[in-house]
């Protein structure tokens, strides 16, 4: 188990990778990296650019300020550039010294200098196109051959290429409604950016700055002690995509480095990706199921109460207020609304019953609650009713206003590689 709570093994940490940096040397992409391993964490959270949905600039900006954010520093300077060592302002806030906000990553997002793309589906799931210069893209409109700087996208509303073309790991809608992501289990889309010069990511300095002092409301802030295969889980990574990424050898100079400076600290590798999984027996008096399908099966909506008719009421009613609001339920915030009036923002979570309300919070939203403040609000709906009039109750600051009681339950993590291997079509089940 790696102790992840260790001051002096965070900075030794970050001093290995900084080192790892320098080592790799020009061209180094740790900025890019980081929004991989963001992407990777909230895989299952981000809509794919098969679902036809997007998540908002705002939004994907905040999740990653959420992840790589320590808990205990000041929110403008707080989100940790891993390879750095430095502490950045969360977007939107003035970093010490700075006279503008701070702007962390929406550039790499877009098509001028970042891993955007408004390619249909179709042609971002080709490995072929993935691959290609974006010079060479059927979409680009160049104004000098054999250079991207000045070029248009045919598909893109406004924006010229830089001088720079990188690899193509986000949908940009072309309604200009935020992004969505291409497979991110493919990895030799992401590869040339995560392992370059041929150089692993050293597992152990990765996991300590990851975890020491995350946000308590994320999984990676929730544990005082770290496995490989916690890690592995948390960011969705099956043993094919930890072996092609990270370093996890003893050996490794960075890992050794650390485990020099800690005598203590010890840890089990991953399983190598060359055990074979032991054979099940299908007994005899049935017949074998036929190959797994990812088709699943198509139901109706519950009658009953699932909360999101609750959350368009309450957007319903921050529009009429001129609130700017952004529907994030799907991305496990811990608030389901993002609100924008000028330069104030609200986090809103939407509670709501079939009869009285006493809502629950969950460890995230209680965190956000006590993070954000006089900036987070409950809105309660009693007794909803989904086609009557309601009333929404808005508490202000409930983690400092309205006395809570905490209750611990434990829950078990099937990873995406797990049950995609297992899932059947219900009439053969």
């Amino acid at each position: 188990m790696i102790d992840v709570t260790n001051v002096g093994a965070f900075n030794d940490a970050l001093r290995e990778l900084a080192r790892f940096k320098s080592l790799v040397g020009g061209g180094f992409k740790g900025r890019f990296i980081q929004i991989f391993l963001a992407l990777k964490f909230y895989q299952n959270q981000l809509p794919s650019m098969y679902s036809g949905q997007f998540v908002s600039s705002e939004v994907l900006q905040t999740l990653l300020d959420d992840l790589f954010a320590k808990s205990s520093r000041q929110p403008n300077q707080c989100v940790l550039m891993l390879f750095e060592g430095t502490f950045l302002a969360r977007t939107g806030l003035k970093g010490p010294g700075n006279t503008s906000s701070q702007n962390t990553w929406r550039n790499n997002f877009n098509i001028q200098k970042g891993i955007g793309c408004y390619a249909e589906p179709a042609l971002l799931s080709s490995q072929v196109f993935l691959d290609e210069p974006r010079v060479d893209c059927q979409h680009i409109r160049l104004i000098a051959h054999g250079s991207i700087r000045g070029a248009t996208c045919e598909l893109c509303p406004s924006g010229v290429y830089r001088s720079e073309q990188h690899r193509k790991w986000l949908r940009i809608d072309p309604g200009q409604n935020g992004y969505a992501t291409v497979d991110s289990s493919n990895v030799r889309n992401f590869a040339p950016y995560v392992v370059q010069s041929g150089m692993r990511l050293p597992a152990i300095p990765a996991i300590l700055a990851l975890y020491f002092d995350a946000d308590p409301g994320l999984v990676v802030g929730s544990r005082q002690s770290v496995t490989v295969a916690d890690f592995m889980s948390d960011f969705n990574l099956s043993l094919t995509e930890f072996s092609a990424y990270f370093d996890d050898d003893p050996a490794n100079q960075f890992n050794a480095a650390i485990l020099k400076a800690i005598p203590g600290l010890t840890y089990a590798r991953a399983a190598p990706a060359s055990v074979t999984r032991p054979r099940v027996r299908v007994p005899t008096s049935r017949a074998p199921r036929p190959l797994p399908t990812l088709s699943g099966t198509q139901v109706t909506p519950p009658a009953i109460n699932s909360g999101w008719g609750a959350q368009q009421f309450a957007i319903a009613a921050l529009e009429a207020e001129q609130w700017i609001v952004y529907d994030v339920s799907r991305q496990q915030m811990g608030y389901d609304l993002l609100a924008k009036k000028g330069r104030r923002t609200l986090y809103v979570e939407v509670k709501s019953s079939l009869s009285l309300c006493t809502p629950s919070l969950t460890s995230r939203e209680w965190s956000q609650a006590v993070h954000h403040a006089g900036e987070y609000v409950l809105a309660i709906l009693e007794h909803f009713n989904e086609h009557g009039a309601n009333t929404i109750y808005w508490i202000n600051d409930p983690a400092n206003t309205c006395g809570a009681t905490a209750s611990t339950s434990v829950s078990y993590s099937i990873s995406r590689s797990v049950w995609q291997r297992n899932s059947y079509d219900l009439s053969s089940l």
